[in-house]
């Protein structure tokens, strides 16, 4: 009895695969022809190609850690040591530029759900020094705000009292704010600092109330 041929990969995989190895052999092409050969750029571009691939090239669909995690394993591989900290690396001014929040972020967590909780810490004007009262708030809410597994803490910094006036003071000081309620969670209260991200608000309602001198708190949960 003659056995039927065993069903093929579909035609669209096949034509997908063959794209995805055209394109990594072009990039490993394009960095053997450059004038410096720098193991840790190919590392790092590497590293971006997988994240897109496991990511099915949708944002948010990998955190921060994981996406640390497949970087960390590339450098691994090319004997070089890890990367330092850019938390630690990074002045204020600079982190506060690349973490400014775009209206599509919040689109690229879809679907999710979300806890908001707004006013977690207010500040005095023109600082970023948690007042007494915002320690002692913080210190109660603590437990809810606490990311469980694969949960993300989002804190959102406000400012529109930075002393010189301009849009991209009060993008500082609100990345400050936010930057400094989380080191006080993680720091002061133990909260995963893996999974919670500072980000300051991109614009501001034209008005110097209470509301832009505070930090506002979401606890994204994508759905399964």
């Amino acid at each position: 009895m003659e056995e039927e041929p065993k069903a093929g990969a579909p035609a669209w995989m096949v034509s997908f695969g063959d794209m995805m190895t055209l394109i990594l052999t072009f990039f490993i092409l394009l960095v053997s022809l450059s004038h410096e050969q720098q193991s840790g750029l190919l590392a790092k571009g590497l590293g971006s190609f997988i994240v897109a691939i496991r990511s099915f090239g949708l944002d948010g669909a990998l955190d921060a850690y994981e996406k640390q995690a497949i970087f960390s394993e590339l450098r691994r591989r090319f004997n070089l040591p890890p990367e330092e900290d850019a938390e630690r690396r990074t002045e204020y001014a600079d982190a506060s530029d690349l973490e400014l929040i775009r209206a599509t972020l919040a689109d690229a967590l879809e679907p999710h759900d979300e806890l908001n909780q707004p006013t977690i810490a207010s500040f005095d004007l023109a600082s970023a020094e948690l007042t007494e009262a915002s320690r002692t708030y913080l210190e109660i809410v603590a437990d809810t705000l606490r990311p469980g597994a694969g949960q993300t803490l989002i804190l959102e910094g406000h400012a529109y009292d930075a002393d010189d006036g301009r849009d991209d003071g009060n993008h500082q000081l609100a990345f400050r704010r936010a930057r400094v309620v989380r080191d006080f969670l993680v720091d002061e209260l133990g909260l995963p600092g893996d999974r919670i991200e500072a980000r300051a608000w991109v614009s501001e309602i034209d008005s110097p109330g209470v509301g832009t001198r505070s930090v506002d708190a979401r606890l994204v949960t994508p759905e399964k």
